[in-house]
């Protein structure tokens, strides 16, 4: 059972995928260019877990269109 989105929340939800892409954008960018490897592999973490949570921010607005 989905939940109606309200205008306000659809904006924020929309404004929140905005700035997620923009942060993997960015990081996929200067991922090559990191040479301590532990910074690498949290980064590399961040670009996977911040791609899921695009994934269900697009899945969320998806759901609340079909309302």
């Amino acid at each position: 059972m989905a939940k109606e989105l309200a205008m306000h929340e659809k904006l924020e939800v929309h404004e929140v995928l905005t700035f997620k892409t923009a942060c993997v954008a960015k990081s996929k960018l200067f991922v090559d260019l990191i040479e301590d490897d532990k910074l690498k592999e949290i980064v590399q973490e961040d670009l996977e877990l911040s791609t899921k949570a695009i994934k269900d921010l697009r899945k969320i607005l998806a759901d609340s269109e079909k309302e």
